[in-house]
């Protein structure tokens, strides 16, 4: 499939492709933003298209943000390697099973994603402020492949929020604080991005036309996110996902 994109697609592709990276370097979540907008912007794609092609952006942001908080979060080996292979494992084989869902079931669920992290992000305010482990240091990695072989499972066969939903269970389930949840999380969520984007762009569901301006806004949303702080993109994330969540639900309740 080709997409021949004028100059006002193009920038909105790109803007697209800036609001996620702006929110995946601080909060996580961008493709509870990115989703969905590809989806209002070009509703010809198949919704694995729009998730293959928005991960090529996604995997160099999550990427430098994983660099970024391992080179001054330490993080004990026991939890973020058996997470990170558990991730890499089960995406691949959710992805393999989305190929083989509806797409108009995957974009239900992807829309009521949406809705329940935004009211997750509203709500959570000191969730995550200080450690309390929940589990001996030698089940850990128990805990910690359940948790990256939970969330990998749903990176593959769904995406959108994959960042978010894995530092919610590292905080809450294994009991980790949010700096190291985040460390952690950035990480296997690299892994399980890794995984599932091979499948889908050996499957054919990456559209390199549209993953340079994701690419680019992405690089550009990183970097300003780095400047203005997590109190700003918290702000924008919730803005944008409203917007698209009545954008998405309009959309679906009155196509024919």
């Amino acid at each position: 499939m080709s997409l021949e994109l004028d100059a006002t697609l193009w920038l909105l592709t790109a803007l697209a492709g800036f609001a996620a990276g702006l929110i995946d370097s601080i909060v996580g979540g961008g493709g509870l933003v990115l989703t969905p907008a590809m989806l209002n912007l070009h509703p010809q794609l198949h919704i694995l298209q729009a998730i293959g092609t928005q991960r090529t952006s996604s995997i160099m942001g999550t990427s430098v943000a994983a660099w970024n908080y391992l080179r001054r979060i330490k993080v004990e080996r026991r939890i973020l390697v058996p997470a990170c292979v558990a991730a890499l494992s089960a995406s691949a084989v959710g992805v393999q099973l989305a190929k083989r869902i509806d797409g108009e079931v995957l974009k239900w669920t992807v829309l009521a994603i949406c809705v329940v992290l935004a009211v997750y992000t509203v709500f959570r305010k000191d969730l995550g402020l200080r450690e309390d482990r929940r589990f001996h240091p030698k089940h850990e990695t128990l805990a910690a492949v359940a948790i990256g072989a939970a969330t990998g499972f749903y990176n593959g066969l769904i995406g959108p929020g994959t960042g978010t939903i894995m530092v919610f269970a590292f905080v809450s389930f294994l009991g980790l604080d949010f700096l190291k949840s985040s460390a952690v999380s950035k990480t296997t969520n690299v892994a399980a991005d890794l995984s599932s984007w091979t499948v889908l762009a050996l499957g054919g569901f990456v559209l390199w036309t549209l993953a340079i301006p994701l690419i680019i806004g992405n690089m550009i949303g990183s970097h300003m996110a780095i400047k203005r702080g997590q109190g700003f993109v918290r702000a924008v994330f919730l803005a944008i996902v409203l917007a698209l969540i009545a954008r998405q639900a309009w959309q679906l309740a009155t196509q024919p």
